[in-house]
């Protein structure tokens, strides 16, 4: 059955995936009040993110299905507010380049490794990682709310806080890297490994 408890983590997979078009055009639609809602959208997303392993785990339904569905949309959806903003005006392209980057790298090497038979798990700056980078999106957007004269421009304080944005973008694209560089100091062993050309059998 396509819809049921079971199946709830790569249904949320699949959601992430899906209302990613919804979320770019949001944002490219240039209206205030389109920004707090692709920010509720944003942060819907991150949830699910965060919650369908921990139901999968639970419900004792893990499947190569549901782990390939978490691996690509939390980099689809990101990349999915990243590039409108920077299309937007609203971040430099750089910043989405980085981030967009790093993920095909990191990708690439965990499926390498898992070829190689080694499994590359997520440390603790990866995990974070997301968090920050969400965190850094949405204060964006509110920042663009502000900008563009929207609800949150009637609150002077609030307008300066978020003018502060572009420090939230600043970690996020540091922890990117950072989480990056954590990767690949755990596949170096392998990576070394794997240098020399192997005869084939």
């Amino acid at each position: 059955m396509f819809f049921s408890v079971r199946s709830l983590p790569n249904l949320l997979g699949l959601f992430r995936i899906i209302t990613t078009p919804l979320l770019v055009w949001l944002i490219l639609a240039n209206r205030p009040s389109f920004y707090l809602w692709a920010i509720l959208l944003l942060f819907i997303m991150a949830l699910s993110d965060m919650a369908d392993g921990k139901i999968a785990r639970k419900l004792n339904v893990v499947s190569p299905l549901g782990i390939f569905l978490d691996t690509i949309s939390d980099k689809i959806f990101v990349a999915g507010a990243l590039l409108p903003m920077v299309e937007a005006g609203m971040i430099s392209s750089w910043v989405a380049f980085i981030i967009v980057i790093r993920e095909f790298v990191i990708s690439g090497l965990r499926s390498f490794a898992a070829a190689e038979g080694t499994v590359i798990s997520a440390g603790k700056l990866g995990k974070q990682k997301l968090v920050i980078q969400v965190v850094a999106i949405i204060w964006r957007l509110l920042a663009a709310n502000a900008e563009a004269g929207g609800i949150l421009a009637q609150v002077p304080p609030l307008v300066g806080l978020l003018s502060l944005w572009w420090l939230a973008m600043a970690l996020a694209v540091t922890w990117t890297l950072v989480s990056g560089i954590e990767y690949l100091w755990h596949a170096w062993p392998l990576l070394k490994r794997s240098w020399e050309p192997r005869p084939s059998r």
